[in-house]
């Protein structure tokens, strides 16, 4: 799946394409993209949003949240998988807050997952995702393939692994060598989403085919 992290105006039309599965958000986002609105601003907007599922991210320092969403689910009408509650991902502070998500029939994500043992923390809670920052990997001195490689190897070994979403991405190449790896989930910038689903046909496969089509 491929999902694009933004809440734009350009995002939420550019998702309305099918080759994308939703919408990923962050606090950093949501200000940069709608300043002044907070997580259940976020949650309501993209409640109405096309898209199979949409990521919005909660605290582990507080639990005000919860309860909001709670209240906000069973007034809604509509699926509540469709969201993905993001954690980041210190497993001890989330660890209580991962059951009551998952009795409010949402989805949870690891977020800002660096190590093996965050990934197996988050395996072990049944948790449905795990977001890897490549980028941000390799500017902290990690040999992001490598580790990427061993969460892998590690989730293979288990019938209940979660999917690894990649963030943090700055380039098509980029994306394309996270997917040979065998990462599961894309999270791409609006720019690089946008570029990533542009045909290429560098042998003028595009007109010619045109040309020679008949009815």
């Amino acid at each position: 799946m491929i999902y694009i992290d933004g809440i734009c105006e350009k995002a939420v039309q550019l998702v309305k394409e099918p080759v994308f599965a939703g919408l990923t958000t962050n606090p950093t986002i949501i200000k940069r993209d709608r300043p002044g609105w907070g997580m259940m601003d976020t949650m309501k907007f993209l409640s109405k949003v096309p898209g199979e599922r949409h990521f919005v991210q909660g605290s582990i320092l507080s639990s005000n949240w919860i309860q909001k969403v709670r209240e906000f689910l069973k007034k809604s009408d509509f699926d509540p998988e469709i969201f993905t509650i993001k954690l980041p991902w210190d497993p001890q502070k989330a660890s209580a807050i991962v059951p009551e998500l998952n009795e409010m029939g949402v989805g949870v994500c690891a977020t800002a997952v660096y190590t093996v043992q965050q990934y197996y923390a988050a395996l072990s809670m049944e948790v449905e995702y795990v977001a890897v920052y490549y980028e941000r990997m390799i500017k902290s001195g990690i040999d992001a393939e490598e580790r990427i490689e061993e969460m892998l190897e590690v989730g293979g070994w288990h019938s209940n692994a979660p999917h690894i979403i990649a963030a943090s991405i700055k380039d098509i190449e980029s994306a394309n060598l996270l997917l040979a790896l065998g990462v599961h989930d894309l999270t791409l910038p609006v720019d690089i989403a946008e570029e990533y689903i542009k045909g290429s046909f560098p042998a003028d496969d595009l007109n010619r085919f045109e040309g020679d089509f008949k009815l």
